[in-house]
């Protein structure tokens, strides 16, 4: 009798609990790079990197429509950033990173102890908890950490065809009390304008930018005129700017890019199908010794 009993209290606990859908994905890469010793001073020539990254999520909703999310992943090595900031960026998360998102009715809150990108500047990671949803059509986020006291925010939407964005911080290392409003509108016939104010403590990083992309067939060309901020003798729009053109056609994507210091990007990305591409890039920065020349393959599963 007691292990009927204890048979069917166990049932019973079991039916309460949530069924979880668990997913698996990740990428996997080999690169040759040289990026004159930015990564490693005794780097002077090429040289190999590898890395893996594996991503793990489990899902479950209650009956009450509550949905519960808990992700972590796992990796090793270095994977050359090449299409952003050329950096190698380490793949040594460990499964001790906690990042579960509990949502109902349309919001979200995150909570991942220093693991939360900052709303306004992305470089900064540092934050514990947001909460995102929508309010009469707009996007809303707000982020927070709590032992360090600060704070971002991002607010998106669009009026009359104008896509709109407010995003700003109180993070001293992210530019300290800054705010960003940025618009863009597209006009039709592949011509997108946009433009954007930065606000941020001092005045080193306030700046302006105007600027257009065209798209034609599999061309996409794109020009960008920068007012920059703190910088002595330029205070007009051209005084910086960036110019790129970028050419798609099947499983091949190339784009080319220069500013005002004569800085060039080159990259090429190839899908080869099945999840695996292959790319090329340099990067000639003018005026410095972190130029970039890499060629790798990437494997996404």
């Amino acid at each position: 009798m007691k292990r009927i009993l204890l048979t069917t209290t166990s049932l019973v606990l079991a039916a309460g609990v949530a069924q979880a859908d668990v997913s698996f994905s990740g990428t996997a890469g080999v690169a040759l790079i040289d990026d004159n010793g930015a990564s490693d001073a005794t780097r002077v020539d090429m040289f190999f990197e590898s890395y893996y990254d594996f991503d793990i999520t489990a899902s479950a909703e209650s009956d009450n429509g509550v949905s519960v999310s808990v992700g972590f992943d796992m990796g090793a090595g270095n994977k050359i950033d090449y299409n952003d900031d050329d950096e190698l960026e380490a793949q040594g998360n460990t499964i001790g990173d906690a990042d579960v998102a509990v949502s109902y009715a349309g919001w979200t809150l995150t909570v991942d102890q220093a693991g939360i990108d900052n709303l306004f500047d992305d470089d900064f990671d540092s934050q514990d908890v947001q909460i995102s949803g929508s309010i009469a059509g707009w996007s809303v986020a707000m982020t927070s950490d709590q032992e360090g006291s600060t704070s971002s925010y991002s607010i998106g939407g669009n009026v009359a065809g104008v896509a709109l964005t407010f995003t700003g911080t109180d993070v001293a290392a992210a530019g300290g009390d800054a705010s960003k409003i940025a618009a863009s509108y597209a006009m039709g016939n592949g011509l997108t304008l946009s433009a954007s104010v930065q606000d941020e403590d001092g005045v080193a990083e306030d700046e302006g930018k105007i600027g257009f992309s065209y798209a034609m067939d599999s061309l996409t060309v794109s020009y960008t005129s920068i007012k920059p901020g703190g910088v002595a003798g330029s205070d007009s729009y051209g005084d910086e700017w960036d110019f790129s053109v970028k050419y798609t056609a099947g499983a091949l994507v190339a784009s080319f890019a220069i500013d005002e210091a004569d800085a060039t990007t080159i990259i090429a990305d190839y899908a080869l199908g099945g999840g695996a591409s292959a790319f090329a890039a340099m990067h000639d920065k003018a005026g410095t010794a972190s130029d970039l020349t890499t060629v790798g393959l990437n494997f996404a599963f």
